[in-house]
């Protein structure tokens, strides 16, 4: 089910989003702002190898930071709630569709699987997918 997200969600992204910026901030002495710049941020934080491939919450944390960048910069996304089987979590949605995706897992699911990735082609390449999604026509929107 997506919903708007509650206070207590939106609590919970910012508490995230704090930890996503300290992590940074601790790691390579920047500070995330929310713009396309953070991709590189969050690039150089990742390959510092300070961050343990087990620190699920802090991967998540810098997922939601990437998420930022998508809201910030992509008209017609916003954040949503998506609640199914497995809990209650953030997820960025177009317009009033059905077209989702849940940033914070997107790093983390990659690292888990040993991959070895571009922040900034993942992000290039989640906008174009999705645009090309939008021009066929999205259920809903």
């Amino acid at each position: 089910m997506i919903e708007a997200p509650t206070r207590d969600d939106i609590e919970r992204i910012a508490r995230s989003l704090v930890h996503a910026r300290q992590t940074v901030m601790d790691i390579v002495q920047a500070e995330l702002d929310g713009s396309r710049g953070d991709l590189l941020l969050i690039q150089r934080t990742l390959d510092s190898g300070v961050i343990d491939p087990e620190s699920e919450y802090t991967i998540q944390a810098l997922g939601l930071a990437f998420g930022k960048v998508f809201v910030n910069t992509e008209p017609d996304y916003d954040w949503w709630m998506i609640s199914d089987e497995y809990g209650r979590d953030p997820a960025i949605r177009y317009l009033r569709s059905t077209l989702t995706f849940h940033p914070q897992d997107m790093l983390l699911k990659r690292i888990e699987a040993g991959e070895r990735f571009d922040v900034v082609d993942l992000y290039d390449q989640l906008r174009t997918q999705l645009r090309e999604i939008v021009e066929e026509g999205v259920d809903g929107a």
